[in-house]
């Protein structure tokens, strides 16, 4: 295995939601993984934190403008960072992703930058960054779970739309899609599908992941129709897709930059994600209860 294709194997991050694909799924304008908030840096950051949390990754560190998390890696996966950065003399590799806020008129854009690091026998500290398809594609998801939006721009070139929503569940040796919601006029809705559908295969594609499924969108943007089968009161259909594809992103919310008060003083923000890892680490140490600490999280990004 390549050294290239080892950085983008531990640069996917695995989540629930993790869509991977060997194609960027959202185009940004700037080529990088990045959303837009509409709150204030502060309001980004503590969400971001929030989210580090819920999938039980680490905030390694915070700030008005900053957010580091650290994702553990699978034995697998360090073992493969070992292989990557270091020798049998190095500490084992750490997986980081550093998102940076800017905020213009209460308007946060966040970019997403990631890597793994090992410390050598003498000190020296080992980094490869991550980029690609799986890590763009995994951190774009991240972003908008944790409720940020699309920039104003972004296309979706490489993956044809359906027009559905579900989720993925195992079926047998492979996975179904289980359709909860159909939009009318999309793709899946002219082509007959309906909610309480199952979607076994895409432009014939079999999946067992949302990563997978997102794969068999990729193929099926190659061509002007595709297949789908689906299983509908245990009954197998096959539907004949047109390919759609999602339209470009357009801002729900203006930005305009206004000019600095330089005789107004400027008070520094409490960090609410310095107060949620401190919540946690009580947590932890078995002060709090996981209803104290979900209580005291739900009321500090109330305010």
């Amino acid at each position: 295995m390549s050294i290239h294709r080892l950085i983008l194997l531990l640069g996917s991050v695995a989540l629930p939601f993790t869509a991977a694909g060997s194609q960027l799924f959202a185009v940004t304008p700037s080529g990088m993984p990045e959303a837009v908030f509409p709150s204030k840096a502060s309001v980004a950051v503590s969400r971001l934190s929030s989210k580090c949390m819920d999938v039980q990754w680490t905030v390694v560190s915070s700030s008005d403008t900053e957010v580091v998390c650290e994702s553990p890696l699978s034995t697998g996966q360090s073992i493969m960072g070992q292989m990557l950065l270091g020798n049998s003399y190095s500490t084992p590799p750490r997986r980081f992703f550093r998102f940076n806020v800017s905020e213009i008129s209460g308007v946060s854009r966040v970019q997403v930058s990631g890597w793994l690091e090992t410390q050598m026998a003498f000190g020296q500290m080992q980094r490869a960054p991550f980029s690609g398809a799986d890590f763009h594609n995994s951190i774009m998801n991240f972003l908008v779970s944790a409720g940020g939006s699309f920039p104003a721009g972004t296309t979706f070139p490489n993956h044809a739309m359906l027009g559905i929503f579900g989720q993925v569940a195992p079926r047998g040796r492979h996975a179904g899609y289980v359709v909860s919601d159909v939009t009318p006029g999309a793709a899946a809705d002219r082509a007959g599908v309906k909610a309480g559908d199952v979607i076994t295969s895409v432009a014939g594609k079999k999946f067992k992941t949302e990563s997978d499924f997102l794969d068999g969108l990729e193929k099926a943007a190659k061509a002007p129709t595709y297949q789908l089968d689906v299983t509908r009161s245990d009954s197998p259909l096959t539907f004949t897709v047109e390919r759609d594809y999602r339209p470009a992103a357009t801002q729900a919310f203006n930005a305009v930059e206004e000019p600095a008060d330089a005789t107004a003083p400027v008070a520094k923000p409490i960090s609410v994600a310095d107060e949620l890892a401190k919540l946690l680490k009580l947590k932890e140490q078995g002060i709090l209860t996981q209803a104290e600490f979900d209580a005291q999280k739900s009321k500090l990004l109330s305010q």
